[in-house]
């Protein structure tokens, strides 16, 4: 027997109720950012264990009164490779979609040899639509892939060390 405090929403209702809620939250974005003046934009990239390529941004910038804001504005699965080519037009959408690409300072991306590659491209593309806009001072590496790096190295050269010295002590035993 059912609740009668439960109420279903048919799925076409419910649909439409989130539909309303993105473009009220997507107003609320666009209204904020049209007090920014520089903009950073995050992109994440990965594959899933699944091997499925999933995109997550943010932005970041701060408003007239110089107040901080962030705002996650896509996640999705991408159908292809999350290759320079396709990150770039996911990444020239957003800025469309909200109206920024005049606004872009910064890209922040991991240093996987494909984001080198689209911040060339980035940089010419803009380049072609009369945006100033420098790959070399306007883009950072992802400091958390950074870490995540120096640690992998870390551990790889400690357990090759070990290794190393198992063996030699093995070699000593006889």
């Amino acid at each position: 027997m059912l609740h009668s405090e439960i109420t279903f929403v048919h799925c076409i209702k419910l649909s439409s109720m989130i539909f309303l809620k993105y473009n009220e939250i997507h107003a609320k974005i666009n209204q904020d950012l049209k007090e920014s003046w520089q903009i950073f934009v995050m992109l994440n990239a990965w594959f899933s264990s699944q091997k499925v390529a999933y995109l997550k941004v943010l932005i970041y910038w701060m408003n007239a009164t110089f107040q901080y804001r962030e705002h996650f504005i896509e996640f999705t699965s991408l159908q292809v490779e999350h290759t320079d080519h396709h990150l770039m037009q996911k990444l020239f959408k957003i800025l469309n979609t909200y109206n920024i690409k005049n606004k872009l300072f910064d890209v922040v991306i991991n240093n996987a040899s494909n984001n080198d590659t689209l911040k060339k491209k980035l940089e010419r593309a803009f380049s072609r639509r009369d945006i100033s806009w420098n790959r070399a001072q306007n883009s950072i590496s992802c400091m958390i892939h950074i870490i995540n790096l120096i640690i992998q190295e870390f551990i790889r050269i400690i357990e090759s060390k070990t290794l190393n010295d198992n063996f030699a002590v093995s070699l000593n035993d006889d």
